[in-house]
Order: C-alpha cells, then sequence, then structure tokens
C-alpha cells in the first residue's frame, strides 16, 4: 500500500542532509520553518517536502497541495485556516505546498513570487513550501501517493503515517474533520 511506503521514506528523509535536533521551546529560524513563522515561504523540491513533513514527526500534520492558478484551491484557504485553527493551538502542524510550476513555464523564484503574493493576500499563517517539481509524477512517486487534481490534502498521524486523504475543495468544517483525524 502506497501510504506504508511513505513512513520509511519519511523517516530516511529525516535523517538525510543534516540532523535536525528537537526544536528549542522559543522559535529558531532554521532551514525548516517553525509553525510560529506567521509566513514563511521557502522553495523546495518534492524531496525537501518530505523531509519538511519528516521534520514534524511527533506532530500530526495536515498537508495541503494548491496553486494560485486553482480557482477552488484559492477559495478554500480561508476555510482551511479556520477550521484548523484549534488544530494548530493544540500543537498540530499545517502547511500548504504551492505547485505553482505544475505545467508552467515559471521560474523558481517567480513561483515563489507568485505565491508569496498571494499568500500574503490571502492572510496565511502557516508555512508555505513552494514546490519546484514540475511532473505530478515525480510528486506521486516520491510521496509515494496517488495526488488526483487540485487541491488535496494528505493527514499524518504523528507516527508519520499517512491516514487520510481528501481531494477537492474542503470547507473548514471538513478541514476541522482532517485534522481531528490526524490528532487522533
Amino acid at each position: 500500500m502506497a501510504a506504508e511506503k511513505l513512513l520509511p521514506m519519511l523517516l530516511l528523509a529525516a535523517c538525510a542532509d543534516e540532523p535536525r535536533p528537537a526544536p528549542p521551546a522559543e522559535p529558531a529560524a532554521p532551514a525548516t520553518p517553525a509553525v510560529a513563522d506567521a509566513l514563511a515561504i521557502e522553495a523546495r523540491d518534492t524531496q525537501g517536502v518530505v523531509q519538511w513533513i519528516a521534520a514534524q514527526r511527533g506532530k500530526p500534520v495536515l498537508v495541503n497541495f494548491w496553486a494560485t492558478w486553482c480557482g477552488p484551491c484559492v477559495a478554500e484557504l480561508p476555510d482551511l485556516l479556520t477550521g484548523t485553527r484549534a488544530f494548530r493551538q493544540d500543537g498540530g502542524v499545517v502547511v500548504t505546498v504551492a505547485m505553482e510550476q505544475l505545467g508552467l513555464d515559471l521560474t523558481v523564484d517567480q513561483a515563489v513570487a507568485k505565491a508569496g503574493a498571494k499568500a500574503k493576500e490571502l492572510g496565511l499563517d502557516v508555512p508555505v513550501l513552494v514546490c519546484t517539481d514540475d511532473e505530478m509524477t515525480t510528486i506521486r512517486r516520491v510521496l509515494g501517493v496517488e495526488l488526483g487534481g487540485l487541491p488535496q490534502t494528505l493527514i499524518y498521524d504523528r507516527a508519520g503515517k499517512l491516514v487520510r486523504q481528501h481531494e477537492g475543495q474542503a470547507d473548514a468544517d471538513e478541514f476541522a474533520a482532517l485534522a481531528k483525524a490526524a490528532a487522533r
């Protein structure tokens, strides 16, 4: 099963590149953005997205894939914030992954600028990773999941196991239910 393949990949990814110590009590400014960082925006390839998720182990994580050119994606982002507010206050992690380069001829800098401008416009207060891979097959292979269309939300439990996947636009109540599934 694809979800079962993801946990070992997440654990290996967490061990790659650099050691990641337990987060300090105060927000730090490492390469991995802190949840408390109001608008952390950074470009990462799919492997980097996996590493970011793996660095959150021990916390439930909700990962939302979106793009500025995707109407339903942009429409659901305010509901994502509203529906996960309690989850985030209780230590859950929400991260958005902007798929700006998917099928578009943008440089990484252009993609980051475009996603950042939209995130600021919408008042996002969760980290925004801008995926630099432009092939869904790469993303599917590295994440070990079947990503369909956007928007797409993946829910990981504290052990880093994919527990739920939601395709399509969600409202605040649906995001709250997804967050609850991650926090179990």
